[in-house]
């Protein structure tokens, strides 16, 4: 049964158990966790099992909005991992194997769409079923943008999964994502740290060279110019972060670096990515998962992005800055690292006059 929001008489009383489907990546988990916060606000007295991708499965656990986390393998890379499609093969066989009062389909995915085929629930909330923008909110959007003549703004990810939960009379108790840090990571980075010898006050400016798409990629020599400026201006020092198949990019970049200036932590575990980037006094990166993380910590953050202006996965934060061509390459040097300087030096006049 798909939910509706005419059944009222369900409505009157908390579910024991919610399942939530929310199996995508680093950017689509992290801008779901003002819904999920708001779903866990709204149901406070129920139990909350979040069905996420493996790879993000931590990020879920750090945003605090769940009981259970199970990790799900997603299709595609993720698959050729065996301890994560080992993880996956037991999430899949608990919840054939459990029985939720309600089912909530996040994050629309053929991961998802086959866990609803194993999923026994009483009711069952769709991405098919959540409301569209219809009615006068349409009207008005379609008539301005016909009389300013320009395209109308997409509505961006975090609302439509906000949106999603309407019927069930959730309401958002935070508009941008929030994460804290985990306090074993806390230690281990707080080690690895003084292990390279970096002392306390030093400051830390992280690079991020990768994205998913190389297309998408800012070029890797004005990544070297913006760190060895950043260096020599501000006697920064760097930790470059990647993923798995950014290895390469990450030692060059390092490489690049004068000599111990420049840190490399290649394809992290999450809590330890998350520790990091939440040190920092500025993130450069591409528009990437990473990017979306640092920016729910709360840490300055520097995207160059070359997707369009209505994009629907732009960072929430007050404190990112976004700069945008319709090609990376096209993406000036001097705007980044004006922008990286702006940050810095608010970041340090927030911590001066911090009670």
């Amino acid at each position: 049964m798909v939910w509706s929001s005419a059944n009222d008489n369900w409505m009157s009383s908390q579910p024991l158990k919610i399942l939530v489907l929310h199996v995508g990546g680093l950017t689509e988990t992290t801008l779901g966790l003002p819904a999920l916060r708001a779903l866990r606000e709204h149901f406070s007295s129920s139990h909350i099992c979040i069905a996420t991708s493996a790879s993000a499965a931590e990020l879920a656990r750090l945003g605090r909005c769940a009981d259970m986390i199970l990790p799900i393998t997603r299709l595609g890379s993720e698959m050729l991992s065996p301890s994560l499609f080992y993880r996956s093969l037991r999430s899949a066989r608990l919840l054939r194997q459990s029985r939720f009062d309600l089912a909530i389909e996040l994050h629309q995915s053929p991961e998802s769409s086959l866990l609803l085929q194993l999923v026994k629930a009483g009711e069952y909330l769709t991405a098919a079923s959540a409301p569209s923008r219809t009615g006068l909110i349409h009207t008005i959007e379609r008539l301005a943008a016909a009389l300013t003549n320009k395209p109308r703004p997409s509505e961006h990810l975090a609302q439509r999964y906000l949106r999603r939960l309407e019927p069930l009379g959730v309401r958002p108790i935070e508009t941008e994502p929030r994460l804290t840090t985990d306090r074993d990571a806390d230690v281990r980075m707080e080690k690895w740290l003084k292990k390279n010898a970096v002392t306390f006050g030093e400051l830390l400016v992280g690079l991020h060279p990768g994205a998913g798409a190389r297309i998408n990629r800012w070029p890797l020599d004005r990544f070297v110019s913006i760190g060895r400026r950043l260096i020599h201006n501000f006697n920064a020092r760097l930790i470059v972060v990647g993923g798995p198949s950014e290895r390469s990019l990450v030692k060059q970049l390092v490489k690049a670096m004068p000599e111990k200036r420049a840190l490399a932590l290649q394809a992290p575990e999450l809590p330890d990515l998350v520790s990091i980037l939440a040190r920092l006094s500025v993130f450069v990166s591409n528009h990437s998962g990473p990017a979306h993380v640092a920016a729910a910590l709360r840490t300055p953050v520097v995207v160059a992005s070359s997707m369009n202006v209505s994009s629907d996965v732009n960072p929430l934060s007050a404190t990112h800055v976004l700069v945008r061509r319709v090609s990376a390459e096209m993406i000036p040097e001097e705007e980044i690292y004006e922008a990286a300087c702006r940050l810095i030096r608010i970041n340090r006049a927030s911590s001066l006059w911090a009670p």
